[in-house]
């Protein structure tokens, strides 16, 4: 198969003024057919051979840089429809170039994606960054560019140009797999196989910061010693460490979630609805709920604003490690399996789709070691 595309402006039909249209010419075996890219020049000024205006002037670079990326899209396409495996010819060729919805291009499907999808506000926002962080590296950028090849040299940038470790490293490349994984869906003859498929995506386990018990209980304590809104931040970031809600479901929870000694709320991340029982603790920290039922239980304030006066009261209770609000969900987890109450039940109370989640926590105290080293003398 062979293929010839060429840029240039038809001779035999000429506008009173002088003028005619540029048409983009391709052939694939010896068939033609053009294309007009919706500008009228003058034929004197075009140099027929080397296909762009004679001008030197900024205007006519632009213009010549304009045919170049015209030229080189046609043979994009061409070779794309080669890659899948299938005979290009024009008809193909004309159906992949005139569709404006052409997922050949990974910036247009990962904005379909994003907009299309049922994900968090916050999980929109991370995968904006990736792509964000991914033009920074190779723009434009087609599914026809990315291979495995692709993936280590983005792999190299990422830890030698940005610094990022490898949990970062890997929570980018899955993010990206999701992207190509939703255009493989669109379209089964985009890859034969995907280009992930070889590559192995690395962890590297990390100490997730929490409170230990001692701590909470002595935090609980502390509740109203504070002024507000160090107080106000506290009471619902103990009300996180007794239930294992995350910041951005407490921001909406309402007294309609609270439902007698239970907590019923859709999760904000995961879109699941979980119901929590809660303990005496978390009780006694809901506000008097003479309140309307689809009034907030909480009164928030920003993610940011949150973690600087929660520092306040973690560090007036005498706690010398970097706590943050998210610690909350941790200190919930480890301490219930500390005490005992099983990872599925822990695992459901939390919302993981997959127990080897919870499995992140389940890292006994010292105290729980001896507390059951101790059944071997009864």
């Amino acid at each position: 198969m062979a293929f010839r595309i060429k840029a240039n402006p038809r001779k035999d039909h000429v506008n009173k003024d002088g003028t005619t249209t540029l048409y983009l010419w391709v052939t694939i075996d010896r068939k033609t057919r053009k294309y007009s890219l919706g500008h009228y020049i003058d034929p004197k000024k075009w140099d027929f051979e080397k296909e762009k205006l004679k001008g030197t002037k900024p205007i006519d670079n632009e213009f010549n840089d304009f045919v170049k990326d015209a030229k080189n899209n046609a043979e994009r396409i061409i070779l794309n429809i080669q890659r899948k495996g299938l005979k290009p010819n024009l008809d193909l060729f004309e159906k992949a170039y005139k569709d404006k919805t052409d997922i050949e291009d990974f910036y247009n499907l990962a904005q379909l994606y994003i907009e299309q999808g049922n994900f968090s506000s916050g999980y929109i926002r991370l995968l904006k960054g990736e792509v964000s962080k991914l033009k920074k590296f190779r723009d434009p950028l087609c599914f026809a560019d990315i291979d495995h090849t692709f993936i280590m040299n983005y792999e190299h940038y990422m830890y030698n140009k940005l610094g990022n470790k490898t949990n970062t490293v890997t929570k980018t490349m899955k993010r990206i797999k999701a992207i190509i994984n939703e255009a493989m869906r669109r379209d089964e003859t985009l890859y034969n196989r995907s280009p992930f498929t070889n590559y192995k995506m690395k962890y590297e386990p990390t100490t997730r910061e929490r409170l230990y018990k001692d701590e909470l209980d002595h935090l609980y304590t502390l509740r109203g010693t504070f002024y507000e809104p160090v107080n106000k931040v506290l009471e619902y970031f103990l009300f996180s460490c007794y239930t294992g809600l995350r910041f951005s479901d407490i921001k909406k929870l309402r007294y309609s979630n609270i439902q007698g000694k239970w907590v019923k709320v859709k999760m904000e991340k995961t879109k699941d609805t979980i119901s929590i029982p809660l303990v005496k603790r978390a009780q006694e920290l809901i506000p008097d709920n003479d309140k309307e039922i689809d009034q907030l239980v909480f009164s928030t304030i920003s993610n940011q604003k949150t973690n600087k006066y929660l520092k306040t009261a973690i560090e007036g209770a005498g706690i010398t490690r970097k706590i943050t609000y998210h610690c909350s969900r941790h200190t919930f987890a480890t301490i219930a399996l500390n005490l005992g109450i099983p990872k599925d039940v822990v695992q459901k109370i939390l919302g993981h789709s997959q127990i080897r989640t919870t499995d992140i926590y389940a890292k006994m105290e010292d105290k729980t070691i001896e507390r059951e080293m101790r059944k071997m003398d009864m």
